[in-house]
This record gives structure tokens, C-alpha cells and sequence, in this order.
């Protein structure tokens, strides 16, 4: 008798991770092509070539295999990521957040969708989905109030509100996934992600503190949005409106606006 058929041995382990691997494949697919409320555990053993007794070994039950099945990171993996992010040189954060946002849905990510229609008459279903959001959301407000923290980071939200946002837009995003609705370009969730999460201007080694990042952080704003107020004023005023008009809207005097629209 070999190692590996030894009762327990490395082999025996081998086989037990082969068979949760199988049972977590036929459950996607079988929550996919049936929805959750469809699905049994008979189907899924059946489709992972085990027995309904070998899965109630490595699984509760279905929704066990649905939360397997969504391949939910766990938290403390999530939390070091982010915070590895939120303490990357901040136009990293923006661009980085951008591209993950734009990222189309893996298959197991749209299950989401149906276990949130599932939780609607299932309030255990409810309850997990709930909890699961719940912890997300603190783990990414905890990442970013570290950055924040940290002077690299100036969130234009509460890091709490800035996580709501974050999580209503990757689930508006598994949505338009789903419909095959067109969805924003990489370059639009870039510059989401940069007036959300806004740059300090700070890098990873600057010693400057948390409180002065952030006053730089505003000034930079400022600077920009000065900028783009004057693009909008000279396209309005070659779209034919007065300076006076002009003026009114920008809530600046007609000479001011001439002056603009002169260093333009």
C-alpha cells in the first residue's frame, strides 16, 4: 500500500479537494442554467459524478454551494489588498480603481444576481447577503480611511459612503452584464474614480501630514475646476451668449469673462 491510498494520507486529500473543486464547477453551472430556486443538490452531485452523501461531506447544503459558488473573497484578503491599493502613489489608486470597475463580470460574479432575487423569499438568503455586504462595506471604508490616514488618499466622500457608492456601482455593473446594455468606458470609471477618490498629491515616501495632503488635495481640485470653468466659459461665449450673459451664469462680472476669454 502506497502513501498515497493510505486512509487520510496525501492522496486521500488530494481526492477531497478534487471532489469540493467538481461539486463548486457543477454548482455554477447548475445555479446558472437553473437559478438558485431551481437548482437541488441532487442535480449538482450528478453533474460533479459524486453521490447527494459525498456532498453533504464538504457542503450544508445549496446555499453553502452558492456562496462557494460566488467565490466571495474572503475579508482579510480583501482588506490587505485594498489597503495595498490605498498605499500605492494616489493616481495609481484612481487609475487602478477605474480599470477594475470597468472590468466585465466574471460568470460567477452575475450568480450574484440571482441569489439577490433568491433573498427575496429567503431570509436566510437575505440574512448571508446582507451580512456579506455589511462586511465588504467595512473592509473597503477601513482600506480607505487608511490611505486617507496615511496622507495619500482624500476621499470626496465619508470612507463608509464612498464604499456604498463603490458597491451600488459593481452591482449596476453585473446588471448592465447581464442585459448586455452598454457599459461606461474604462476612461469614464477612471474619472469617476478620480473626483471619488481624489489624489493628494502625495507619494508613498512623502512625509508631509494627513491634514496638509489634504489641503493640497483641495487646492488641486480648485485649480482644475478653475480650469474647466474657463473651457466652459469661452465655449459658451463662441456658442453666441454675451458676456454679460456669460457672466451671470459664471457669477463672475462681464470683465472678468472678457479677460478669460482673452488668455484663451
Amino acid at each position: 500500500m502506497t502513501g498515497d491510498d493510505v486512509p487520510g494520507g496525501p492522496g486521500a486529500s488530494s481526492k477531497r479537494r478534487s471532489s469540493r473543486d467538481a461539486l463548486i464547477a457543477a454548482a455554477l453551472r447548475e445555479f446558472t442554467e437553473q437559478g438558485y430556486e431551481a437548482a437541488t443538490v441532487t442535480n449538482i452531485a450528478e453533474r460533479a459524478g459524486v453521490t447527494t452523501g459525498a456532498l453533504y461531506a464538504h457542503f450544508r447544503g445549496k446555499l453553502d454551494l452558492l456562496l462557494q459558488a460566488l467565490g466571495i473573497m474572503p475579508a482579510p484578503v480583501l482588506f490587505q489588498r485594498l489597503s495595498e491599493l490605498a498605499a500605492s502613489p494616489s493616481p495609481q489608486v484612481a487609475h487602478r480603481l477605474g480599470e477594475d470597475l470597468a472590468i466585465a463580470p466574471e460568470e460567477a460574479a452575475l450568480l450574484l444576481l440571482d441569489a439577490i432575487v433568491a433573498a427575496r423569499r429567503d431570509d436566510e438568503v437575505a440574512t448571508i447577503l446582507r451580512e456579506g455586504l455589511v462586511t465588504y462595506e467595512e473592509t473597503l471604508a477601513r482600506a480607505t480611511h487608511a490611505g486617507a490616514v496615511l496622507g495619500l488618499i482624500d476621499p470626496a466622500l465619508a470612507p463608509a459612503d464612498l464604499a456604498r457608492v463603490l458597491m451600488v456601482l459593481a452591482l449596476g455593473r453585473l446588471v448592465v452584464a447581464v442585459l448586455g446594455a452598454p457599459a461606461p468606458t474604462t476612461e469614464g470609471y477612471a474619472r469617476l474614480a478620480e473626483l471619488l477618490l481624489q489624489s493628494s498629491g502625495a507619494e508613498s515616501d512623502d512625509t508631509t501630514s494627513p491634514a496638509l495632503a489634504r489641503v493640497r488635495s483641495r487646492a488641486r481640485v480648485l485649480e482644475r475646476a478653475r480650469g474647466e470653468l474657463a473651457d466652459a466659459i469661452v465655449e459658451a461665449v463662441d456658442a453666441g451668449h454675451s458676456l454679460r450673459q456669460v457672466g451671470e451664469a459664471a457669477g463672475l462680472s462681464h470683465e472678468r469673462v472678457r479677460h478669460i476669454v482673452r488668455a484663451r
